[in-house]
């Protein structure tokens, strides 16, 4: 993981070429929106959760005007701001926000398809924090499967979730 001094000389290039793309293409141009979706991960590593909550919005709502509410970059940034929501302690909703990126990739992507265990492995983690250990086993069980059959199981992703799995037992 980079340190903090790392995160933010990147958060200030990254910045730099926002800048750059507005004044060339304007400031709602849809290809800023992955630029934004970056710089609010940038933000959350950095503990700025109301930035990152905003840059996260701000690349939704591009993403699902060019692309719709039902797109598999819409998950995305859904499921980003899911964990913002959860590191602010707002668990019911970052529950929602993974139930629905869960729900856009799988009926887009399909159940087996690594999207999809990732939003499954988020959920799972708020569901533990609300207490429902039976639905975070599924949920990471599910993700799990993926991750086994797609990445095997000497990927890190895949040891990471077989570890929170791990942790409900």
């Amino acid at each position: 993981m980079a340190g903090k001094s790392e995160l933010g000389a990147q958060r200030m290039e990254l910045e730099r070429i926002i800048e750059e793309r507005q004044r060339l293409l304007g400031p709602d141009h849809p290809d800023l929106a992955h630029d934004l979706r970056d710089l609010g991960r940038l933000s959350h590593e950095l503990g700025e959760m109301m930035d990152a909550q905003v840059q996260l919005q701000r690349a939704l709502a591009m993403h699902t005007e060019a692309f719709g509410p039902e797109h598999p970059e819409t998950a995305t940034d859904i499921n980003h701001l899911g964990l913002v929501l959860h590191d602010l302690g707002d668990l019911d909703g970052a529950c929602a926000a993974f139930e629905r990126a869960l729900s856009i990739d799988e009926t887009a992507l399909g159940r087996d398809h690594p999207h999809v265990a990732r939003d499954a492995n988020n959920l799972a983690g708020v569901l533990k924090d609300l207490g429902d250990c039976y639905s975070a086993r599924k949920a990471l069980d599910w993700a799990l499967s993926i991750y086994m059959a797609r990445l095997g199981p000497d990927h890190p992703t895949t040891q990471s979730v077989a570890r929170n799995r791990a942790g409900l037992d």
